[in-house]
């Protein structure tokens, strides 16, 4: 593998579930976003910069919230990827149906496959499966 190559990352099942998933976001039982997520792979760069190189990748879930509904109960548009020192805390919290977003406490509605395959899509994120 040359100096340049990005190494491929072990496939993280627990991952599995949110590589292209989408939920609905309920506050109670009003819906007031729409969260999508994918997993995708972050590389660190190590070495002085005549020789550097791609190591430790790693699989990373990304997420998009998109407000529904009134201003003042929908959160704001959000987006962000979960540090791999957060990720076991915040699977534990999406498998339980939970969404923390600064200090606010949200439920997950999980939607199906193919539901989750057109919002995808609509919102840009289509192309990566």
């Amino acid at each position: 593998m040359s100096r340049h190559a990005r190494p491929e990352p072990q496939a993280d099942a627990r991952l599995d579930p949110y590589r292209q998933g989408a939920a609905r976001v309920l506050e109670g039982d009003e819906q007031v976003g729409l969260l999508l997520t994918r997993v995708d792979t972050w590389w660190w760069r190590a070495g002085p910069f005549w020789r550097r190189r791609w190591v430790d990748p790693r699989e990373l879930p990304q997420w998009a919230l998109s407000p529904v509904g009134t201003e003042q109960a929908s959160p704001p548009f959000e987006d962000g990827v979960i540090a791999a020192e957060e990720l076991d805390e915040e699977l534990a919290d999406w498998d339980s149906g939970v969404f923390r977003l600064r200090g606010r406490r949200f439920g997950l509605d999980w939607l199906g496959p193919d539901e989750a395959h057109a919002l995808h899509t609509e919102h840009g994120w289509g192309d990566v499966v």
